[in-house]
């Protein structure tokens, strides 16, 4: 059987549609937070919340990060017969770190220029991505660093269990064993949720931990290790014989969350737009010169998605409610839409090309450093994640 265009892509220097797809991933996020910014003051429908799902945003980065990076490793094991785990850790700290400290740093300068209330436990939570199990939640400018804590706790736990499936069972059979352990976290992961909120203890009522989230990201890791298999093919084959199946089976998920909120989103939510969210991005991966595909992969859209990293990082200083005491009344343009998104936009340029670009150069300046032999391929793996 021959391997299908998705396998194929894990070998080029940018897997076709993924960039679209965090393109789209941040427009939801940044909508829905200025539909919130926008609510304050007027009365949104809940419609307007189920088509600008922020959280299904959120989503489609998770199961893009489990889809890439599993990718990434298996293509490694395969051209290298192993994974460098000490090589794959560099390349996320030198790709993740910079932006994050950055930022990190400019809160700091705000604080000490009185413009912005600084508490100790939430930039620590945040430089050591344990943001969404502390306590302390004072300092809205890191409230969104949840979603970066999560990733990165995946970042710990997935390659080292991936890394010893393949080990024990190379091929095939680790690929389903790793398939068999993430299948088990999604069918875990509803009972977790649904038992934690019926739990007397508000501090387990907080949806985004990892335990409570981690599924989000195991979708994208099944199609990663599943992918090009009969059983899966087949049922692939099923489920996006329409193409807009998998888009209208998340946009219904988004409008029962609008509508019911937890009751519909842990039990059933996250599993339902999840498994349609992998399938979609298979889609759009596999089919990037049907309409969809030539949309996600435009060059305006892919630079959105290029810069997608470093705008979510710096989106909430300027769409959060509360930013008045930081730019106050002369920058009010910058903190007010449509300013803070123009002014969102020009900062991630600004952190993309002077802050991401010259760190990701030097990580690939330092991956030659490698032992002789691997780091041509550390260098070229660089290059994808």
């Amino acid at each position: 059987m021959s391997q299908p265009a998705s396998v194929r892509a894990a070998s080029m220097s940018r897997i076709p549609s993924l960039d679209g797809l965090r393109a789209l991933s941040i427009f939801l996020v940044m909508a829905l937070h200025t539909i919130q910014r926008f609510n304050m003051s007027h009365h949104v429908p809940l419609i307007w919340y189920a088509i600008f799902d922020g959280d299904t945003g959120v989503f489609i980065f998770f199961v893009i990060s489990g889809y890439l990076i599993t990718s990434l490793l298996l293509h490694e094991q395969q051209k290298r017969g192993s994974i460098s785990m000490s090589s794959f850790y560099f390349r996320r700290a030198m790709r993740i770190l910079p932006p994050i400290y950055f930022y990190v740093a400019v809160l700091l300068l705000l604080g000490w220029a009185g413009r912005l209330a600084i508490h100790k436990i939430d930039i620590i939570s945040a430089l050591f991505f344990f943001r969404n199990y502390a306590t302390s939640n004072s300092m809205w400018s890191l409230e969104h660093f949840w979603t970066l804590s999560v990733e990165e706790q995946f970042y710990f736990i997935w390659p080292c269990i991936l890394y010893f499936c393949l080990r024990r069972r190379p091929g095939l059979p680790g690929r389903i064993t790793a398939a068999k352990v993430a299948l088990a976290v999604i069918v875990i992961s509803p009972v977790i949720r649904v038992v934690s909120f019926r739990l007397p203890i508000d501090y387990l009522h907080h949806s985004s931990m990892f335990h409570m989230r981690a599924d989000s990201l195991m979708f994208g890791c099944v199609v990663a290790l599943l992918q090009g298999t009969p059983v899966f093919e087949r049922i692939y084959a099923l489920a996006t014989k329409i193409w807009w199946i998998p888009p209208a089976v998340i946009f219904f998920s988004d409008c029962l969350q609008a509508r019911f909120q937890n009751y519909w989103q842990l039990p059933f939510g996250i599993t339902v737009c999840g498994t349609a969210i992998a399938f979609f991005l298979l889609w759009c991966v596999r089919n990037p010169s049907s309409v969809i595909g030539r949309v996600l992969n435009a060059r305006f859209i892919v630079h959105i998605g290029v810069l997608s990293y470093s705008i979510y990082v710096w989106q909430t200083l300027f769409l959060h409610h509360n930013n008045a005491s930081v730019f106050g009344s002369s920058l009010k343009f910058v903190s007010t839409f449509p300013g803070n998104w123009i002014a969102v936009l020009l900062v991630a340029e600004f952190s993309y090309h002077l802050v991401e670009q010259p760190a990701l150069r030097l990580r690939n300046r330092l991956m030659r450093y490698l032992p002789t032999g691997r780091a041509k391929e550390a260098a070229a793996l660089a290059e994808r994640s």
